[in-house]
Parts: structure tokens; C-alpha cells; sequence
């Protein structure tokens, strides 16, 4: 690897000491003749290629700790009863460092198929070993790899129609890879998911540990540049006139620079057939009008995060967020959507915690009154944020927490069933 893509100009000047020789010498690794310098200099490329091997998880890697922080056993669910998951068939995700996966949520099929910085067709990864794996789980009903805690297709599934636990040896094993026809992808998925930059100006507890802007990280924004650059010619070039929706997600998305580049390059190709569904903390919309007047025309949804309906519980939860600003965000979009009559559905998105629950009928009224036409009551998801034991305290949607059945009613105050 080259040091160049592991050691930033600037961590250099911060770090180098001032008898150490230059930024350009130590990545084209000459070395000096002062031994104890060299053993300085040596310690600090140390420390930086370990940053980067952090950074830059491989993707069984990533996968794994998705899997572990949802507790997940692999098994045969023995399905009966219920037509097909098509979601690996119409859907790709794009995540960190470019890996692929083929679900809603690389945390409900916890594998990834492919990392589209290492393929020059997208079609090597959706139909990779993994992908036809995964997909000839679901044809015979075993759901194998799938989250059935988390994903929404089992919500209405009795538990006896499938084993909720393994009940053998044989339950853990997947079947052999298959290459029947009925198992290959060959069109760009109807879903694309865009989740591989977490810049964003908030930093929300349930979320993340500190503020993220990797605009300017010399390790983390190459690697973007680089799935942009890969996006746009193995994905959004080979688009013809199927109907595509992508949602973007993961951070802040009129902060991020590649995504910004990315949202620039879709609306030049001129096709009206692509959509977008925006996830958005909602501080930025009044002053970016110049790019809404481009994006909403294609947008279907701009979801716009919640979390609360007091001031107090909004500065609490999304930290960094300014609740007199939202509103008046919230509002002057609403109206500019009006104006022009775009058909962009206005929603909420609202993450159901310890700290907010009692606030769900507020919400409810306050998003009438802001004309948002649908509100999103979301489970906490363990991010890893959290030790354990707090994320079980603040996750009241957990039916054995101690306060559901308070929430469970105030859910019947708003006529909203409980989706678990």
C-alpha cells in the first residue's frame, strides 16, 4: 500500500517532529541516517497504517460486527406458508468502504457480496457466490442468512411457522451454491441504497460517539471519491428506463461532499427515471433552495429526522440540532413544495427511545400542523454506541423493557399498531 493514501500531508505536519525529514521522503520511504529519528518516524507510520487497517475493515469483517451487535444466529427458519422475500432480487446497498449487500439493511442480511471498488461490472457481485447463496436460501424457504428479529418480512409471520432457534447441527449449515436462472440479477436493482459516508453535523448518541466530516480525511474521502467514481460508471451509466429509487442515507446528505458530487452527476444524465428518497437531520434545507430546486422534481421522499417534539428532548437526542431551526426549515420546505407543486412526500422519521416515547402523541400533533404527511416510528438499532446494558435500558420497543406496555398504549392513543 502506498503510504501516500495512509498518511495525510496535514496528520504529517502535526505529528513530524523538527529534525524529521519531509512529508515526500517518509512516503517514498527513504530513510535517515539519524537512527533514533528513524525509529520516530518508523513508530509513526506504525500508528498510521494501523489507523487505516481500522478504517478500511475488509467486509467479512464488517459483516461479522454487523451480525454480533444484533446477536444473530444464522439458521434454517424453515419457512411455510408465505410467498417469497424478493428484496435480493430488486435491491443494493453500497456501505463503507464500497461493500456490497443486497438487503434494506446490511444489518438484516448481515453479509456482503462484493466491494464495488474491486469489480468493473456490478453483476460480479450481484450475482457472487454469497449473492446466489443468499437468494437460493430464500427460494426454498429457509431464510437462512436473514434477521428474522429485526426484518420487516417476518412482522406478520407467526412464530410457529418457522423455527426460532436452531434446533440441530444441520440447522447451521447453508446450502450449496446454485446457478439456476431464477437466481440471477440482470438489471441494475429497481433500490439502490447509497450508505458509505457518515459525514454529518450532528452527533446523536443512538448514532455515533463524536462528529464525523469525512470531507477532509485523507483516508476516508479518497476511498469515497473512489466509490463515487465507481458508482457512476458500473451503476448509474447502465441505468436505461427502468424505474430506480435511491435513498440516501448514513450521514447528512447536503453536507457530503461525494454525495453532493454523486446527486450533481445524476441530475446532468437527464434521467427523470431515477428518484430519490433523502434522509436528512433537516439544519440544512432552507439554505441549500439552489440544490432542492434541482433534486425535489425527482425526489419521492424527503425524510426529515424527529426524534422528539420539545425543544428539551430534541436538544437531548439530536445533539448539535437546533429545534427553533428545524421547524422553520420544516416549514419553508413545505411551502416551497406547495409552490411548485412537486409530488415530494414530506415525512418524519421518529426513533422510539426511553428518552422520547411519552412525546409520540406531541409529534403526532405537531406534524399535522406542519402539513407532514406521514411520520416513521422507528426501532433502535444497536450501533455499538452504547455498552450492552444501556442500549437494553433506552429500547423501550423491546417487549420484555419494563415501559412497553406504556408504550403499546400510547400507541393506541395515536391508532398506530406497534410494529415490532
Amino acid at each position: 500500500m502506498e503510504l501516500s493514501k495512509i498518511i495525510g500531508v496535514k496528520d504529517y505536519l502535526v505529528f513530524a517532529g523538527p529534525d524529521w525529514p519531509s512529508y515526500q521522503d517518509v512516503v517514498d520511504q527513504r530513510s535517515v541516517s539519524d537512527e533514533g529519528i528513524q525509529q520516530e518516524v518508523d513508530e509513526f507510520v506504525r500508528m498510521m497504517t494501523q489507523t487505516y487497517q481500522e478504517l478500511t475493515l475488509p467486509g467479512e469483517e464488517l459483516a461479522e460486527n454487523n451480525q454480533q451487535r444484533q446477536q444473530q444466529i444464522f439458521f434454517d427458519k424453515k419457512l411455510i406458508g408465505k410467498s417469497h422475500c424478493t428484496v435480493p432480487w430488486n435491491t443494493m446497498g453500497i456501505n463503507a468502504n464500497g461493500e456490497i449487500f443486497i438487503c434494506s439493511s446490511p444489518s438484516w442480511i448481515p453479509k456482503f457480496v462484493g466491494n464495488i471498488l474491486q469489480i468493473n461490472d456490478i453483476y460480479d457481485a450481484l450475482n457472487s457466490d454469497l449473492a446466489l447463496k443468499i437468494r437460493n436460501e430464500i427460494s426454498n424457504n429457509r431464510y437462512f442468512y436473514c434477521n428474522n428479529k429485526i426484518c420487516g418480512f417476518f412482522r406478520d409471520i407467526p412464530f410457529e411457522s418457522y423455527s426460532t432457534q436452531p434446533d440441530s447441527d444441520q440447522s447451521l449449515v447453508a446450502l450449496p451454491i446454485s446457478t439456476a436462472d431464477q437466481l440471477q440479477v440482470n438489471a441494475i436493482p429497481t433500490n439502490l441504497i447509497f450508505d458509505f459516508d457518515y459525514t454529518c453535523n450532528f452527533k446523536c448518541p443512538s448514532c455515533r460517539t463524536e462528529l464525523i466530516n469525512n470531507n477532509k480525511h485523507h483516508v476516508i474521502r479518497n476511498i469515497n471519491n473512489n466509490i463515487v467514481d465507481k458508482i457512476k460508471t458500473l451503476v448509474i451509466d447502465q441505468i436505461e428506463n427502468q424505474p430506480i429509487s435511491i435513498r440516501w442515507c448514513g450521514g447528512e446528505p447536503f453536507i457530503s461532499e461525494p454525495y453532493l458530487t454523486l446527486l450533481d452527476y445524476i441530475a446532468t444524465t437527464g434521467k427523470t427515471n431515477i428518484q430519490h428518497i433523502i434522509q436528512t437531520n433537516g439544519s440544512y434545507l432552507k439554505s441549500k433552495q439552489y440544490l432542492l430546486e434541482k433534486l425535489l422534481p425527482v425526489t419521492q421522499e424527503l425524510r426529515i429526522s424527529f426524534d422528539a417534539a420539545t425543544e428539551s428532548t430534541y436538544k437531548q437526542i439530536r445533539v448539535n440540532g437546533q429545534w427553533d431551526l428545524l421547524l422553520d426549515n420544516v416549514r419553508w420546505v413545505k411551502q416551497f413544495i406547495n409552490k411548485n407543486n412537486f409530488s415530494t412526500r414530506l415525512s418524519a422519521d421518529f426513533v422510539v427511545q426511553l428518552d422520547n416515547f411519552k412525546e409520540i402523541p406531541l409529534v403526532v400533533e405537531l406534524c399535522d400542523q406542519l402539513g407532514i404527511e406521514h411520520i416513521n416510528f422507528q426501532k433502535m438499532w444497536n450501533w455499538g454506541t452504547w455498552p450492552q446494558d444501556v442500549f437494553d435500558r433506552k429500547n423501550v420497543f423491546n417487549p420484555q423493557h419494563s415501559d412497553f406496555a406504556e408504550l403499546q398504549d400510547i400507541f393506541k392513543q395515536i391508532n398506530r399498531e406497534i410494529i415490532l
